[in-house]
């Protein structure tokens, strides 16, 4: 992703967790940039708009995400015909020789529908060339043809990165979705290989998990047909010690890779029923099959230590059995993936670190605390974006209310109105009284834990209490600020 398009995500990120005016100064504050920047970015976004405006503008108060616009352009953007980007034809390209590779492809077939000429070939050779690297894959050009050599687990890891719009697209529309470039009669068949997995376990297996079994089958289906796909044919003596640990995954593993051999009339080698076996054993599952699996002293020992060391960053206290349980079950999977080299991509991930920032930043001291003390791969930020959402959703759940006092001239009528409006919005606010401005230090005295006051009224007198001045109406408006004003005092707590 360019920076240019890194800025605009991260000003979408920003009003879409503000969900209020944001000033253009606030904007640039945040993203490092001139007030400049801001207005072309906002300019270029709304540009992009077929209709209206994305970030709506008002004078006097700046900037605002128009929400519904913005997560309905999301849930659309993959159903929009465009013409190729240079970087969405380099892709396309880069997919198809990896999903011929090693076979070599005619260099002016692969480039016929994009209308460029020879000096964009030969720029696009380089550019694809160093994006192979990364897998240590090399782009090879002998006459007129290109190939990419290497080893069969680096072209898949490859593709599967190639098929970004997974991350985004709920599973399920793949099945109505004409403008993905995909076959879809294995998208069909894939789809309802899942389905019986699912039965099979009696499980439901998550996003993104699913994700990542039916890019997985879908790309073996794919190389299937183009190629011989393993380079290996026989189980090692401890692949086989492997399947026999599991052997309720082992059976349904080895049942879909004999429908995929029916499906492409054609025999696969016995090393494709493990590699899905440890997809398998590497997702999240929900239902009875997973409420029964147990855990390797090595899971039950590194759930504990990432609770007691976020019960310390935190400053909560974490003892919870069904807390550990949920979070075991995330660990245990999560720990096959980083052994063998299986990587889930986290979609919301640039959303949960802008969101908990604090909870990311300490998940990931304590990651790497994990993978230095238990001899562990790196724990990337995908993974530990997951497990963020665990302890973000232990703090909302466990925070003891907000002593709240409301302030008004009398303390009777419209502050009774604002009593009981508050309370219907904000659970989480403990309202102790309501009183008039002339009672508000006795109250205060009577009431020491007060954490917060909400007030019709300006006040005079600075106050150590945190105070927000809201209308008796109790505005959309209001409850924005107090929104705001809540997850401040959750974050100092």
């Amino acid at each position: 992703m360019s920076s240019k398009k890194e800025r605009e995500q991260k000003l979408l990120l920003l009003l879409s967790k503000k969900q209020d005016y944001m000033t253009a100064e606030e904007l640039a504050a945040a993203l490092n940039a001139s007030s400049k920047t801001v207005y072309r970015l906002i300019k270029k976004i709304n540009d992009e708009v077929l209709e209206g405006s994305l970030i709506l503008s008002e004078k006097g108060r700046g900037y605002k995400l128009d929400y519904e616009r913005y997560m309905k352009q999301n849930h659309q953007s993959f159903d929009k015909k465009s013409s190729f980007s240079p970087k969405e034809r380099r892709s396309r390209i880069l997919e198809e020789l990896l999903l011929s590779a090693p076979k070599p492809k005619n260099v002016y077939e692969l480039f016929e529908e994009y209308y460029v000429g020879d000096s964009v070939i030969f720029s696009d050779e380089q550019r694809l060339a160093e994006e192979l690297k990364r897998y240590d894959l090399t782009l090879r050009r002998k006459n007129r043809t290109l190939a990419v050599i290497g080893e069969e687990g680096a072209i898949r890891k490859a593709i599967s990165d190639r098929i970004q719009m997974l991350n985004i697209i709920d599973i399920d529309d793949l099945r109505t979705t004409k403008e993905l470039n995909f076959n879809n009669y294995d998208v069909l068949f894939v789809l309802d290989q899942l389905r019986i997995i699912e039965k099979k376990l009696d499980i439901m297996i998550p996003y993104p998990y699913n994700v990542n079994i039916f890019s997985h089958l879908y790309i073996l289906i794919s190389r299937s047909r183009k190629v011989v796909v393993s380079e290996k044919s026989k189980l090692s003596n401890e692949e086989k010690t492997e399947l026999k640990k599991d052997l309720a995954l082992k059976e349904v593993a080895q049942a879909t890779i004999q429908n995929i051999e029916n499906y492409l009339n054609k025999q696969l080698p016995k090393i494709e029923a493990y590699y899905l076996y440890q997809y398998l054993v590497s997702s999240r599952m929900q239902g009875s099959f997973s409420k029964a699996t147990n855990f390797s002293p090595r899971v039950m020992q590194i759930t504990q230590f990432y609770l007691d060391e976020m019960s310390t960053h935190l400053k909560i206290l974490i003892a919870n059995d069904t807390i550990f349980l949920e979070l075991a079950n995330h660990i245990k999977p999560m720990l096959n993936r980083l052994e063998n080299g299986i990587r889930v991509k986290n979609s919301l991930l640039d959303q949960i670190k802008m969101t908990y920032e604090m909870i990311f930043s300490k998940i990931t001291d304590v990651s790497d605390a994990v993978s230095e003390k238990y001899q562990l791969p790196v724990i990337n930020e995908d993974e530990n974006g997951f497990i963020t959402l665990y302890f973000a959703r232990i703090i909302e759940t466990n925070q003891l209310p907000i002593r709240t006092l409301i302030m008004c001239t009398t303390g009777v009528g419209t502050s009774e109105l604002l009593r009981v409006k508050v309370e219907k919005k904000f659970p989480e606010l403990q309202i102790v009284d309501v009183v008039a401005t002339r009672n508000v230090a006795k109250s205060l005295k009577k009431h020491s834990d007060i954490e917060l006051i909400l007030t019709t009224i300006h006040l005079q007198d600075s106050l150590s209490i945190k105070s927000l001045l809201v209308s008796a109406m109790f505005t959309v408006d209001d409850q924005h600020r107090l929104q705001r004003k809540i997850e401040e005092i959750y974050h100092e707590r």
